[in-house]
């Protein structure tokens, strides 16, 4: 049997595995990688050497400063600053700024976190509201847009994270704020949605009592001296200053801000690697080295040729190849994780640029962005569950995504041939 059949047939049981959502994902990664080393695709040092490379270093290292954000109480103290005194405000453009936040927020920080902090404050702006904020109208958008706002940067969420990381390993050069000007555009819209039609919807369909979630009160940040939130701001700030200017491969520059970070004292060291998310970096590393197996093998040309067959061969469209990958990312998100979708649909789209000579990016970003617009349903997303204590039913997500989703789908096919020429 040849090695790109062998190779096919590891990819075709890993989708699977990955869809029965049975296993691990991280497990269904290592399974990924080792097949491809015990059947002698690349070497077992190859395979591995995925979990130490630059892409993997600098994910771990940025989550663990994004996670001393939430440590300090740094984003805590933000979040309150900026809308206790918005209580009493007008509730349609409160949910307005709200989505903006989120979404913003969300491109530099764990959209789980931000997710998980950002219902607490809901529910506190609207007990203190004295009944004109509905929580159920500000989780809606926390849930949404802490997601759509993951591509704004590669540490903004696993999913963006594990195919950047793809990307990168095919050699394609990819910066920190490579899809920012497309997340920031659809953050937009997913603002002006939430301020207009969403808002509207929403107040339509949501016929149901407010969720009345208990906003504890612990001594604990009280006791965090103040100068930890405000010094891991500045670092954080300085390492991303590093990831623009260039200075360092990222990885040094986001290992430096950790260093920085557990010597002054401001971030644990144990509180921050329990916190770092170590399936994702297993699961990048994994679906990174089953990626080179597909390459090396010569299965992703022989799978990129058969799709394209299926699109006219030699006469396929790149522009309908484009679209179609986007949807099938998309599609997919909605019913399992979108760092799962991204490690089925990515390596695809890797090995169809390769055979076309096209930019890996024009066919790779729509799906990574795509998987990102995972809205529809609350299975979509964990940022989507987080938020399932505000009462919502399946159908809430539906009447509210789906209209989302078709406009930022569309403004995403429109801005990929002008940001990523293939």
């Amino acid at each position: 049997m040849s090695q790109n059949t062998i190779a096919i047939i590891i990819l075709v049981i890993t989708m699977i595995m990955v869809m029965i959502d049975r296993i691990p994902l991280a497990a269904t990664a290592m399974f990924a990688a080792l097949a491809m080393s015990v059947m002698g695709i690349q070497s077992l040092g190859k395979a591995y050497s995925y979990f130490g490379s630059s892409t993997v270093v600098f994910c771990g290292a940025t989550m663990i400063i994004c996670n001393g954000l939430f440590q300090t109480g740094a984003i805590q103290k933000i979040t309150n600053v900026l809308f206790s005194g918005l209580a009493q405000k007008n509730e349609r453009w409160l949910v307005a700024a709200f989505s903006l936040f989120t979404g913003l927020v969300t491109g530099f920080t764990s959209n789980t976190a931000i997710a998980a902090t950002l219902v607490p404050v809901a529910c506190s702006i609207s007990q203190s509201s004295n009944g004109k904020v509905k929580a159920k109208h500000l989780l809606m958008p926390v849930g949404t847009m802490s997601t759509i706002g993951s591509p704004l940067s590669l540490s903004g969420a696993a999913a963006v994270a594990a195919g950047g990381a793809m990307v990168i390993e095919a050699g394609t050069k990819m910066s920190y704020f490579e899809m920012a000007p497309i997340a920031l555009v659809l953050i937009v819209i997913s603002t002006l949605y939430f301020a207009t039609i969403g808002y509207d919807i929403m107040k339509k369909s949501f016929d149901f009592e407010d969720p009345e979630i208990e906003v504890s009160t612990t001594k604990e940040d009280s006791e965090i001296p103040k100068w930890k939130p405000l010094f891991t701001v500045v670092v954080f700030v300085a390492v991303v200053i590093g990831f623009i200017a260039n200075v360092w491969d990222v990885a040094v520059c986001s290992l430096m801000g950790v260093l920085v970070l557990w010597i002054s004292g401001a971030v644990s060291v144990k509180e921050s690697l329990k916190a770092c998310d170590w399936n994702v970096l297993i699961v990048m590393a994994g679906v990174t080295s089953m990626a080179n197996g597909l390459d090396k093998s010569g299965a992703g040309v022989v799978i990129a040729n058969s799709i394209i067959g299926l699109f006219g061969g030699d006469a396929a469209s790149p522009f309908v190849i484009m679209i179609a990958l986007g949807l099938i990312g998309w599609l997919l998100s909605q019913f399992m994780s979108n760092t799962a979708a991204n490690a089925i649909v990515v390596p695809v789209a890797i090995s169809m640029g390769l055979a076309l000579n096209v930019n890996l990016l024009y066919f790779c970003v729509p799906v990574i962005v795509g998987t990102s617009i995972a809205i529809t349903t609350p299975l979509a997303s964990p940022t989507t569950v987080i938020v399932m204590q505000g009462g919502f039913r399946f159908k809430d997500f539906v009447k509210v995504g789906v209209p989302l989703s078709i406009l930022l789908l569309i403004a995403m096919f429109v801005m990929i041939p002008f940001g990523f020429a293939a």
